[in-house]
């Protein structure tokens, strides 16, 4: 096999490997009626992998200036999906998914296996166990108002 066959199959995987992990991210938030759901977030993870896995092919690009690229790209995506209506704000947990997402993305691009799978794990737990402790601190909160 060529060396370019192995850098191929190399990208290939981090780039197989980052969609899997977006897709599980959004089937969460899909499942529990959330925006941003598998279709968003498998492309935020694939696209940050894609962008993260240039840097070591092209001279005169590092990967740090390319992952600083993405943090500020996908923050103007994210962004798009927060919205204020008077004193209410909704989609900042959906930003907040879909740029840990391409966080997640450009780890599995730099070949960060573990650690991009370890941010798929923590992304996962705080948008499944935030909401509920949220809602204990609220009510907890509203019951020392009352007294």
């Amino acid at each position: 096999m060529s060396h370019h066959g192995l850098v191929f199959g190399g990208f290939l995987a981090r780039l197989a490997f980052s969609a899997m992990l977006g897709l599980i991210i959004g089937y969460e938030r899909q499942w529990r009626g959330r925006p941003a759901g598998a279709h968003t977030t498998g492309l935020v993870a694939a696209g940050a992998a894609i962008f993260a896995a240039i840097g070591p092919v092209l001279e005169g690009a590092t990967a740090e200036r390319i992952i600083a690229n993405i943090v500020t790209g996908v923050g103007f995506l994210a962004g798009g999906v927060i919205l204020r209506d008077g004193v209410n704000v909704t989609g900042l947990n959906t930003a907040a998914t879909i740029w840990s997402t391409a966080a997640v993305g450009a780890l599995t691009g730099v070949g960060l296996y573990r650690e991009a799978f370890a941010g798929t794990i923590a992304i996962l737990a705080v948008n499944l166990l935030a909401e509920p402790i949220a809602a204990m601190i609220s009510a907890h909160i509203k019951r020392g108002q009352k007294q």
